[in-house]
């Protein structure tokens, strides 16, 4: 099994360089190249099915269109037939009835007993799009929960399904309607589409791995991975999640955010976030990517969201053996992960030490004050090195970072909340100076740490002490640097000391 087996689009996307759109690498295989329909050659413009990323369109709509008090009453209210057949069960855990999960019948005999699928009805399979809205719900009574609300994460399929439902029911509208409306049509989504294409132009440009699982209607399974979409317009999606463009901002950070926790590490779950906790292996500090996954039969793909740098990736595939299709996918994701990751890192440092790394002195010739910004220079034990800090810190003659306020460490430089206060872009950048360890778990502390209790101490400490050191009611460790409309730092004012100290190059 090899890449080239696989047709795939991939681009990158940030809020920081519109330029970084157009980084995107397309390659059709043969199965495509010799194809008798759809495109021969893919490019940003190619449409693909995009399998489960649908899911994160599903929520975003729900976002969009559902106030908070929607999304925290019952189901059933929205969907009155759920209720029905949640009288009608035998389970008297009426509250487990929005977790239940879809399983799909075994389509052969595994030394299991004949079973009669006429006697299922039409949802015994749940991907028949033909199955009735009703018999799809009833359909749902017979499959226990896999566990009680609250529990553990699951994935489950027939939980976007019944979403999807539900925010058709509350708008008054079909769901595919909403897709349009609130989604496609505001970002200019011009080849996203919810059902799959017929007209002749887009047809030319569309994917045909698969023909027959490429056109499959979506009927009440589209929220779960019906949509269509291309890597240009995952770029405009993608982005538009990053500068909140359809939602205000403090719901956009709220909803980026870990629900629960899986048993790996380095794997987390929101909603409908999967949570990719990457390593970087050069300083071990962590990074974690927002993303939604689709790998269904002859179609998958990706869309990531890394909002610790503004930016992010889509990738989209497809080829008519599902088993090959996704390792080969999945594959290449890891080779992506592997060579963007570093390459953000790499470039957030740089610019970081191009707008902060300097000497800032005050105009005062009478005030013996200044203070020296560094990058990699910091002595905090057990702490990533690819960091801004503070390598001399002078006030009123006094050398701060010798006293016993930072012991002679020079302190790591973290950023807070940035306060673009000028319509050119200009404004003011928060820092906290920190002198705590900080690694990604207490197994790689060493000797500041014997368990996970000492080792809150010793390499996560910054959360718990945040803002805790105050002198006449002003932080001690609060640095706010005034940056021109590149970003670019001209002054820092060290809060505590109530002056400005000018950069001097």
């Amino acid at each position: 099994m090899l890449k080239e087996d696989v047709t795939f689009s991939l681009g990158l996307f940030s809020i920081h360089d519109r330029a970084a759109a157009e980084l995107q690498y397309h390659y059709a295989s043969p199965e495509v190249v010799k194809a008798p329909n759809g495109t021969h050659k893919v490019d940003g413009d190619s449409i693909y099915r995009i399998a489960s990323v649908s899911k994160l369109f599903t929520v975003y709509a729900g976002m969009i269109e559902l106030s908070s008090e929607d999304w925290n009453r019952p189901i059933t209210e929205f969907i009155p037939e759920l209720a029905i057949s949640a009288e009608k069960s035998d389970d008297d855990d009426e509250s487990a009835v929005d977790e239940k999960a879809a399983a799909a019948a075994p389509s052969v005999v595994y030394g299991f007993p004949p079973l009669d699928l006429n006697v299922l009805g039409p949802c015994s399979n749940v991907s028949n799009p033909l199955c009735p809205t009703n018999d799809f719900i009833a359909s749902l009574r017979s499959q226990p929960p896999s566990f009680l609300p609250w529990t553990s994460p699951a994935y489950a399929d027939s939980g976007f399904m019944l979403l999807g439902l539900a925010i058709a029911n509350i708008t008054n509208n079909p769901i595919e309607a909403v897709y349009h409306d609130s989604i496609f049509e505001p970002l200019g989504m011009t080849s996203s589409n919810s059902t799959a294409p017929t007209g002749e132009a887009e047809l030319a440009r569309s994917v045909l791995a698969d023909p027959q699982s490429f056109s499959l209607e979506g009927g009440f399974t589209t929220p779960s991975g019906g949509l269509f979409s291309t890597i240009n317009d995952l770029a405009k999606f993608g982005t538009s999640l990053l500068n909140s463009t359809l939602l205000p901002t403090n719901v956009t950070r709220k909803w980026m955010k870990p629900i629960t926790h899986t048993a790996s590490l380095t794997h987390s779950v929101g909603a409908p976030w999967e949570i990719q906790r990457y390593i970087h292996p050069s300083t071990g500090k962590v990074t974690d990517l927002y993303t939604k996954l689709g790998d269904s039969g002859s179609y998958g793909g990706v869309t990531a969201i890394i909002p610790d740098y503004g930016a992010g990736f889509s990738m989209l595939n497809g080829h008519s053996n599902a088993t090959v299709r996704s390792h080969a996918a999945n594959t290449i994701l890891d080779y992506i992960t592997e060579a963007v990751l570093p390459a953000l890192e790499a470039q957030a440092a740089a610019e970081a030490a191009r707008n902060f790394v300097g000497t800032y002195v005050s105009t005062d010739s009478k005030l013996n004050s200044s203070l020296t910004v560094a990058f990699n220079e910091s002595t905090v034990k057990a702490a990533p090195l690819d960091a801004l800090s503070i390598s001399s810190w002078i006030s009123n003659g006094t050398d701060v970072l010798a006293s016993d306020l930072f012991e002679g460490v020079k302190p790591r430089l973290l950023p807070t909340i940035l306060n673009q206060n000028r319509s050119n872009g200009a404004g003011q950048v928060p820092f906290q100076a920190s002198t705590n360890p900080q690694t990604n778990g207490y197994t790689q502390a060493g000797e500041l740490a014997i368990g996970p209790f000492t080792g809150q101490y010793a390499t996560n400490f910054d959360w718990l002490i945040v803002d805790q050191r105050h002198y006449g009611a002003i932080a001690i460790d609060l640095f706010i640097f005034d940056v021109d409309d590149k970003g670019k730092a001209e002054a820092v004012r060290p809060a505590v000391t109530r002056s400005k100290l000018n950069r001097s190059e």
